[in-house]
């Protein structure tokens, strides 16, 4: 309770993720994360909107905002606590963020907290908390951020959102200690801001209020309803505003010319208790404002002639989280996303278009405290190409690829690596290899040009500890982490992003279990799993933050936790809410739920779940709804339905019998395959997976040319 109360003091204080609609094929999404500050990264489907964690990159601390610039080009989020705005380039085929040069930029203004452009994207404006407006020139070509000459200009007390007039004349910002809205005129050509005749005007006026209460430590007994969010709709016709401590809506009708507010009849309009942003419907037809003390979304009919709101039927909806902080909506409206700051999760719900009711379809683990999201397009996807593998066999390194036709070819090894694990670093620019009889691990250069080449790295064979077993890197290729099953031990190791050479971090390597044969990182790269096998239990490490390896055990959260006998593997669902072991000592499969705050396991009810005879690996279908075991001894493939609202799995069907025996899974980026390689390492099987039912078919049964001892993606998608 203690950790729920400091979490919502301080977002009452300080976060301002603002909603954001945008336009077009919205196939990526960005969330500013608070408590780990860091910006993280998602695909979007464009059917069906679900979302999938890719990867996050570091920011500065206090980070309340992230938006796009109006070409869709460039991503930004500010930091409040170093008064910096990073600017990332949007590459559109992929969504990858690079920082542009001079990033991040110096504001000159206390606390940056929104943004907002200018329509031309020439210009941006930021509110911030002790400095009023800035205002700033926006180079589109270079994303440069450049202070105009008399930024910051002087509002109120604490600003918390600016918006813009639909004529993009006039400019509002809302100041939250004082109980007001200031209103400048808009500089077309230069940018500049001339506060109006008349502003501020009055917004969320009431008597004292005990803040302390609200744990709101920073406010001052002068301030009254406490205007928190501002917004208009989409058709420019009104402005909404927030009101935390009065609890309520107020809703303002824009004079079409001189930018002047007017109250609508009827407002302020009753909210449950402490609204925190306020956001329309691309429609315009519904409003919706999130309740973060009640982990509530409450939603309003908007009258379009007079402004009047209206509670929904069935008003208000579940969050489907902790603590909601936004709503953001795709553009058409047909789904919407809910960033939840206590339970780290975005959640995706279907909109009614005809009621505006909200249903829950998704919730995604994310990185810690998201308080932004923005959504953004992207190209169409690429046309399918081959499965490219890193394949280890007793050689050494060579390279597989499966062409859409599902033609296996396979390089000869040119590299004499010998080992038990290989992983590769995303980009698909260096691979590493485990050696478990002589305790190293070994770092080649992967050749782009030449099939199949792998080039040993100077100085790139590090010592592990005793017989590694298994080896994984983080989603961001900063890390490696290597598991020793002769000595129960995690090594851990700094990825150097210029040479790829692994180095020992301090404090490697850490404890584990008895006899450690697997590691598994969560989605979101927050939490490590060690599958056990001596001890059968599951040993979780976590980040400090967003920057530093795993250095320790979550052991006051209860860590190692009990699995079946012989646990040999684990998956983690794509949402990062369930995690599966296969256990081959008991033939079943231990199921968890996983602790939002602290990824610590407990079992799901029904667990563990019957499986063949000797489960050796296991894997989680990208959509969420299938999981696939492969048994050794009964020499088949079980497939799992996934119920998503629990993490409860049953079969579906009969197990599918295998021509051989087999030893390892894969599942394509997209879900549409599934690789099962054989016992002995040559045979390689090639499944389709029905995208509906989960049901694999056999393609092909492909004789290696070398016997494989693993394989892995050379890149991520």
């Amino acid at each position: 309770m203690t950790c729920r109360l400091l979490i919502l003091a301080a977002l009452m204080v300080v976060a301002g993720g603002l909603p954001s609609v945008q336009a077009g094929p919205q196939r990526f999404a960005f969330s500013a994360n608070n408590l780990d500050a860091s910006l993280a990264r998602y695909t979007v489907d464009t059917e069906t909107g679900q979302l999938r964690f890719l990867d996050y990159l570091p920011l500065g601390k206090s980070t309340p905002e992230v938006v796009l610039d109006p070409s869709g080009r460039f991503v930004l989020a500010t930091s409040q606590s170093i008064d910096r705005v990073y600017v990332f380039r949007l590459n559109p085929a992929n969504g990858e963020l690079n920082k542009v040069p001079g990033s991040p930029f110096d504001v000159k203004g206390r606390a940056p907290f929104s943004i907002v452009f200018h329509p031309s994207g020439r210009f941006l404006y930021m509110a911030h908390r002790y400095a009023g407006v800035g205002a700033y020139t926006f180079d589109s070509e270079t994303g440069a951020v450049t202070p105009l000459p008399d930024s910051p200009y002087p509002a109120q007390s604490h600003p918390r959102s600016v918006v813009l007039h639909p004529s993009s004349r006039f400019l509002y910002a809302m100041n939250a200690y004082s109980n007001s809205i200031s209103i400048f005129r808009l500089d077309q050509k230069t940018g500049a801001l001339t506060e109006i005749s008349g502003s501020p005007i009055t917004v969320g006026e009431m008597g004292q209020i005990d803040y302390l209460a609200q744990l709101m430590q920073d406010v001052p007994d002068s301030a009254g309803g406490l205007p928190y969010h501002m917004t208009l709709d989409p058709q420019g016709r009104f402005a909404f505003v927030v009101n935390a401590a009065s609890a309520n809506i107020s809703v303002f009708r824009l004079g079409a010319e001189d930018g002047h507010l007017s109250e609508v009849e009827g407002s302020p309009f009753v909210t449950g208790f402490n609204p925190y942003s306020v956001t329309v419907h691309p429609s315009g037809r519904f409003v919706y404002v999130a309740r973060p003390r009640d982990n509530l979304l409450e939603a309003h009919a908007l009258d379009a002639e007079t402004g009047r709101l209206t509670p929904l039927p069935g008003s208000p909806f579940s969050s489907g989280g902790e603590m909601p902080a936004a709503i953001t909506f795709n553009a058409d409206g047909r789904h919407a996303y809910v960033i939840n700051m206590l339970t780290s999760d975005v959640v995706q719900m279907g909109v009614d278009l005809d009621t505006g009711a909200l249903e829950i379809l998704e919730v995604v683990r994310t990185r810690s405290a998201p308080w932004a999201f923005t959504l953004a397009e992207g190209d169409d996807p690429a046309p399918a190409k081959a499965q490219l593998f890193t394949a280890l066999g007793k050689n050494g390194l060579g390279r597989l690829q499966i062409a859409v036709n599902g033609r296996v070819h396979q390089a000869a090894a040119a590299t004499a690596a010998s080992g038990v694990a290989v992983a590769v670093k995303p980009g698909g620019k260096y691979a590493y290899v485990a050696d478990r009889d002589k305790g190293t691990v070994t770092a080649f250069q992967i050749d782009p040009a030449v099939s199949g080449k792998f080039l040993p790295l100077a100085d790139g064979a590090v010592p592990a500890e005793a017989l590694p077993s298994d080896i994984a890197v983080d989603l961001n290729g900063w890390y490696l982490y290597v598991t020793n099953a002769g000595d129960n031990s995690l090594s851990i190791y700094y990825i150097d992003p210029d040479t790829g050479l692994p180095k020992p971090v301090r404090g490697s390597p850490v404890s584990t279990g008895q006899r450690p044969v697997a590691i598994t990182l969560d989605p979101a790269s927050r939490y490590a799993y060690v599958v056990n096998n001596g001890s059968d239990n599951i040993s979780i490490y976590r980040y400090r933050n967003n920057v530093t390896p795993l250095i320790f055990e979550s052991v006051r959260h209860g860590s190692p936790y009990a699995a079946g006998k012989a646990p040999v593997a684990l998956a983690v669902d794509p949402t990062g809410r369930y995690a599966y072991v296969a256990n081959t000592g008991s033939n079943d499969i231990s199921a968890y739920r996983i602790h939002h705050q602290t990824g610590a396991l407990s079992a799901l009810p029904g667990s563990p779940f019957k499986a063949g005879q000797h489960p050796l690996a296991l894997a989680t279908h990208p959509n969420g709804r299938f999981l696939y075991v492969i048994n050794r001894d009964s020499a088949d493939l079980t497939l799992y339905r996934i119920e998503t609202a629990l993490g409860a799995i049953a079969p579906v069907g009969k197990p599918l019998r295998l021509p051989m025996v087999p030893k390892r899974l894969w599942l394509s980026a997209s879900g549409e395959e599934a690789y099962v390689l054989s016992v002995d390492g040559e045979h390689l099987l090639r499944f389709s997976l029905d995208a509906e039912s989960g049901e694999p078919q056999l393609r092909s049964n492909t004789k290696l040319s070398a016997p494989i001892v693993d394989l892995t993606p050379v890149s991520r998608p």
